[in-house]
C-alpha cells in the first residue's frame, strides 16, 4: 500500500489506519529503517484509501506525534505499508553513503544526486545522504538531507540508519564499513573498493579472466622498473588508488632513448632522455613513482583516425539480483593523447560507431566477447566476499582486436553517457535505487 502521512497529537504511540485495512491489530510493532516502537493501532472510516491505489493516489495514514518522534519519520513524503502478523513496516529508508567528508552535505552539492530521483515514484520513502561521521550508534540514528520529492529539494534531518546502503564514496574507512554492512545484514552494496593492483592480483589466478590481464608489476625501485621498460619497451605508471586519468606517466622506449609522456601535469610535458643514467635522474627526482604507483605494459590501442579509444561497460546488478550491461560508450582521446578520459578533453561515442570506424567491417564478434568478459568479471567478483551491484570497467582493444581489461571502477562517473545518450544516463542512474528497494522488505 501506497500512504501519505498526516501527523496529528497525542501522548500515545498510535497509528491510525483506514478501516478497509483492518486485520484485528490493536497493538503492534511499528518498523521504520532502524527504528521499531511499540503502537495502539487504530482504524477510522474517513481515512482515504482508493481501489486504485498507487503512489500518485496514494491513501492515507495518521501518525501521532510521540510515535512520528520516536520513529523519527519525515512526513512530507509518500510511503509504502507493509502489514503482517507481527508488525507494521513504513519505508523503504535508503541510504547514500557520500564519504566522511561533512561539508560536501549541503544542498548545493547535493544538487547533482537530483536526477537519480526520476525513479522515486517507483521506489517511495525515505532517501537520504549521510557521513558515518554523523551516525549515533547508541540509538541507530544519523543526521543527514533527505531529498524531498515534491519541492525537488534536500532538506536536513534526524534518521533512523537505513534498511539499505548505497555506497558512492572512495575514503569512508574499513571499520565503518564494516559496522554498516553488520547493521543492515550485509545490504551495503559496492562494500569494498581494490587498488588497482590488488584487483589484478585478485583476478590473476581465474584462468578465464587472466588472459585478457596486461602484464603489470608494482613500481617498487629503478632497476626492477627498468627491467620491465626493457621488456615491454612502451609501459605506464599509474597511481594504484586514483582515477580519470590522474597521476599517469607514458614510457617509449626506442633503442636507448626514451620519451616520457607526464599527465600529472594540467599540461601534460613530454621529455627525451638519451639514456639508463639520465632516466635515473628523472627517477631519482619523481621519488612518488616509487610510492603506490604500479607499472604495466602499455597497449597499442585501436584508433579512430589518430586518435586512440577504449571501452567503458557499466555493468549493474538488477532488481532481480542478476547482473547486466545497462550501458556501453567507446572513449575517443583527444588528438595524439595516450589517455582517452572525458576528463581529460575526450568524447564519447557508441560502440557499434567506434569499432565501425576503427575496423570497418567484421567486428560483430567483438561485441559479443566484450558482454562475455564483462559478465565472467562480474560472476568472479561474486566469489570476494564483498558486496558489488556497479562497476565501470575499462576494456581496451588492441591493433590486432585482442581485448584488454584495463580497470575495474566500483564507482564508475557516467559523463560520456550524459552527453551521448540522456536517457542511457538516466538508467544507469536510476538502477542502483531500484536494487537497493529490491533488498528492502517492500522489494518484489
Amino acid at each position: 500500500m501506497w500512504a501519505k502521512i498526516k501527523i496529528v497529537p497525542s501522548s500515545r504511540n498510535v497509528l491510525y489506519l483506514p478501516s478497509l485495512l483492518s486485520i484485528g491489530h490493536e497493538q503492534t510493532n511499528v518498523l521504520f529503517g532502524g527504528k521499531s516502537a511499540r503502537a495502539d493501532i487504530e482504524y477510522l472510516d474517513d481515512l482515504e484509501l482508493s481501489v486504485e491505489n498507487s503512489f500518485q493516489k496514494p491513501g492515507q495514514i495518521m501518525l501521532s506525534d510521540k510515535l512520528r518522534d520516536e520513529i523519527l519519520i519525515a512526513e512530507s513524503l509518500v510511503y509504502q505499508l507493509k502489514i503482517s502478523a507481527s508488525n507494521i513496516a513504513i519505508g523503504p529508508v535508503i541510504g547514500l553513503l557520500l564519504g566522511n567528508d561533512t561539508h560536501r552535505y549541503n544542498p548545493k552539492h547535493m544538487k547533482k544526486y537530483a536526477d537519480r530521483f526520476g525513479i522515486y515514484p517507483k521506489v517511495g520513502g525515505l532517501i537520504y545522504a549521510f557521513s558515518p561521521e554523523w551516525i549515533h550508534w547508541k540509538t541507530h540514528t544519523v543526521y543527514g538531507l533527505y531529498y524531498d520529492y515534491f519541492n525537488a529539494s534536500w532538506e536536513y534531518g534526524f534518521f533512523p540508519l537505513p534498511e539499505v546502503i548505497y555506497r558512492r564514496d572512495f575514503h569512508t574507512s574499513r571499520d565503518s564499513i564494516k559496522r554498516l554492512v553488520g547493521y543492515t545484514g550485509n545490504r551495503l552494496f559496492n562494500s569494498h573498493r581494490f587498488s588497482k593492483y590488488d584487483l589484478y592480483d585478485f583476478l590473476k589466478p581465474d584462468p578465464d579472466l587472466n588472459k585478457y590481464l596486461p602484464p603489470t608489476e608494482l613500481s617498487l625501485h629503478f632497476d626492477q622498473v627498468r627491467r620491465f621498460i626493457n621488456r615491454y619497451l612502451n609501459v605506464i605508471l599509474k597511481p594504484v588508488d586514483l582515477s580519470r586519468g590522474r597521476g599517469i606517466c607514458v614510457i617509449e622506449k626506442t633503442n636507448f632513448q626514451y620519451r616520457i609522456t607526464d599527465y600529472r601535469h594540467k599540461i601534460p610535458i613530454a621529455s627525451e632522455f638519451y639514456n639508463d643514467e639520465t632516466l635515473k635522474d628523472f627517477f631519482a627526482a619523481n621519488k612518488e613513482l616509487f610510492s603506490k604507483y604500479l607499472i604495466q605494459k602499455y597497449l597499442p590501442l585501436a584508433k579512430i583516425g589518430n586518435s586512440r579509444f577504449d571501452i567503458r561497460v557499466v555493468m549493474q546488478r538488477h532488481p532481480d539480483k542478476a547482473w547486466g550491461c545497462t550501458g556501453i560508450e567507446c572513449r575517443v582521446s583527444n588528438g595524439s593523447s595516450h589517455l582517452t578520459n572525458i576528463s581529460r578533453g575526450g568524447y564519447a561515442l557508441s560502440l557499434d560507431d567506434a569499432l565501425h570506424q576503427a575496423f570497418t567491417m567484421d567486428y560483430e564478434t567483438l561485441e559479443q566477447q566484450i558482454h562475455e568478459l564483462c559478465d565472467k568479471f562480474c560472476l568472479y567478483m561474486d566469489t570476494s566476499g564483498e558486496h558489488y551491484a556497479e562497476f565501470g570497467l575499462d576494456i581496451a582493444v588492441d591493433n590486432a582486436r585482442n581485448l584488454w581489461l584495463i580497470e575495474a571502477n566500483v564507482f564508475p562517473s557516467f559523463k560520456g553517457f550524459r552527453k551521448m545518450d540522456p536517457q542511457i544516463y538516466l538508467s544507469i542512474r536510476y538502477i542502483p535505487l531500484l536494487y537497493a528497494l529490491s533488498l528492502t522488505r517492500f522489494g518484489g
